[in-house]
């Protein structure tokens, strides 16, 4: 089994991270044929559905390819673990900040919306 040490993380991004991690360090390399789901999963002592979660978000990031009949590929150019630019998994925090951030806009401008209408009931009618 491969240690899963990060608590901030599901448990298929954990998944994820680490064969990101292979990838990046070469033990995986271009073309590379992924182990299976199931043997994903005991690695890592999750369950299939989790282990191909974790394939789902290797995909999204572009780093692994699927066959439909032979599994997973590593992609032929993945994308580097670049010091200088966020990577994935913190692209995926910012994207969900920036929908946090916008809904509490939104929500900011509701609660205005709401005040005036209660400013406007309290006055008394002429």
């Amino acid at each position: 089994m491969t240690p899963i040490a990060d608590e901030t993380r599901t448990v298929y991004e954990k998944i994820a991270v680490d064969l990101r991690r292979q990838i990046a360090a070469g033990t995986l390399r271009p073309g590379d044929r992924l182990d299976s789901v199931r043997k994903i999963a005991e690695q890592f002592d999750a369950s299939p559905g989790t282990a191909k979660q974790a394939l789902h978000l290797l995909r999204s990031w572009g780093l692994v390819y699927a066959d439909s009949t032979r599994g997973y590929f590593v992609s032929s150019e993945p994308v580097p673990q670049d010091e200088t630019g966020p990577g994935p998994e913190l692209e995926a925090v910012m994207r969900e900040i920036r929908a946090v951030r916008d809904e509490v806009r939104g929500l900011g401008e509701r609660l205005q919306r709401l005040e005036e209408l209660v400013q406007g009931a309290e006055r008394p009618a002429p």
